[in-house]
């Protein structure tokens, strides 16, 4: 620091007190702190020497239960505090209702009123007489918590201010106004919350119907709840994924929950595999047929099969196709089968004469010239694709469609026909451009 700035040149012992600006150091003069001598903080020459913590010059009262942080409570205008009950408020426990006029002493019960030890903050640290001597209702023999903010607060300690709502079971129906003790047998910790934890012995006793006979499920509330317990309000339809329709309505559970009420197959052959064994009229193990009965049956009308091939399939029965038996093509079973005709039909094929099916190597694609309306008259019209006019045309069909692969493909320039004719414009195509049929010469 400059020298100048304490002393002068004319008397290096006189101190320019009125020069020296405090506030720009690190400790500036506020409050009483500006009327005090510098020998009162600086105790010799070497100024840095000087504490800045207020313990250093002030002895700490309150024997460091408060900590050292003393402006939390003090300010260098008045040491004495008097807005105690505000400062209070930024604590780890506020004052509120009935608190906020207590004596200090009645909570901070330490060897002098200036110490403040810490302390535990659960009300029953100081209300522990209140829960012990409590008797409407006795809160040691109903097993409360000693959590007395769950029932109790500030502002209303004598009545309670517990919500049962406000837990994770609230009380509707029939649970409302029991008594406590009737669930809180053992205590108000953990409590089980499942209906058969209070209702095992209306379960056991049950006999319309017999609970334990028909293994019902011990989740009561899915045939009862607090409104009504009895009687049972389960709704097969909209409490699982079957839905009770046509002849299952009425029936006894028993009838399908043969080995309880856990989850169960919802096929109908998981119940009517006996009928699908016996059945007869058509047999249906030795046609083969699915086991999905839902195919051909319905809940409504079990026994005349619903079965429509037009729109079950992508093979609709038309012409011959209607009323044959069904293992004429579902030989081998009713899963996935060809539906080509050629699959059914290739011995027709085979065996044909008039013409020669397989001699003349006609295509296997049948409907190309067939029908299921009309099977032995052949529906082809050669007129659509190559009309023949000439008699010199009326030939066996491999003389022109030469590739037994490809009908769609002939030849004018075979052995027996074109074969010198303008060698030069042998292409079909060629031939026909300038000669068309029943024109001869062109």
């Amino acid at each position: 620091m400059n020298c100048s700035v304490c002393h002068t040149t004319d008397n290096w012992l006189k101190i320019k007190t009125d020069s020296f600006n405090h506030d720009k150091t690190n400790f500036p003069l506020s409050g009483q702190h500006k009327t005090l001598k510098c020998r009162e903080c600086h105790l010799d020459l070497e100024f840095k020497n000087a504490k800045s913590e207020c313990f250093s010059c002030h002895k700490d009262v309150h024997e460091l239960t408060l900590g050292r942080d003393c402006d939390r409570c003090h300010t260098t205008s008045k040491w004495i505090v008097n807005n105690i009950i505000q400062i209070h408020q930024q604590s780890r426990f506020p004052l509120l209702g009935a608190h906020a006029g207590l004596d200090c002493y009645l909570c901070h019960k330490s060897a002098s009123l200036l110490r403040f030890d810490p302390m535990r903050s659960d009300c029953v640290n100081c209300h522990l007489n209140d829960f012990n001597n409590a008797s409407n209702p006795s809160h040691i023999a109903s097993n409360f918590s000693k959590d007395c903010s769950l029932c109790h607060n500030e502002n209303s300690w004598q009545s309670s201010s517990f919500n049962h709502n406000a837990t994770s079971f609230p009380l509707t129906g029939a649970h409302f106004g029991l008594d406590c003790i009737k669930c809180h047998a053992n205590g108000y910790k953990s409590t089980p919350t499942t209906c058969v934890s209070c209702h095992l012995v209306n379960y056991n006793s049950t006999t319309n119907p017999n609970h334990i006979i028909a293994k019902f499920s011990t989740d009561c509330q899915t045939c009862h709840n607090t409104t009504a317990w009895a009687p049972s309000s389960f709704n097969h339809s909209t409490s699982t994924t079957f839905p009770l329709t046509g002849a299952h309505i009425g029936m006894a559970c028993i009838a399908c929950h043969t080995n309880g009420y856990g989850p169960i197959p919802t096929t109908c052959v998981s119940c009517h595999l006996a009928t699908y064994n016996a059945t007869n009229n058509p047999n249906h193990v030795a046609a083969n047929f699915p086991t999905t009965c839902e195919t051909c049956h319905s809940t409504t009308d079990w026994l005349t099969s619903t079965f429509n091939h037009n729109t079950a399939t992508s093979f609709p029965l038309t012409g011959a196709h209607i009323g044959i038996a069904c293992t004429a093509c579902h030989t081998n079973g009713y899963g996935p089968i060809p539906t080509t005709c050629v699959s059914c039909h290739l011995a027709t094929y085979n065996a044909t004469t008039n013409p020669n099916h397989a001699g003349a190597k006609f295509p296997t694609t049948c409907e190309t010239c067939h029908s299921t309306t009309n099977w032995t008259s052949s529906t082809f019209n050669h007129t659509v694709y190559f009309p023949i006019t000439s008699g010199n045309h009326n030939v066996s069909c491999s003389t022109c469609h030469t590739n037994p692969t490809n009908y769609a493909a002939f030849s004018c320039v075979t052995a027996s026909c074109h074969t010198t004719a303008h060698n030069q414009n042998q292409g079909s195509a060629g031939c026909y451009s300038c000669h068309p049929t029943g024109r001869s010469g062109g």
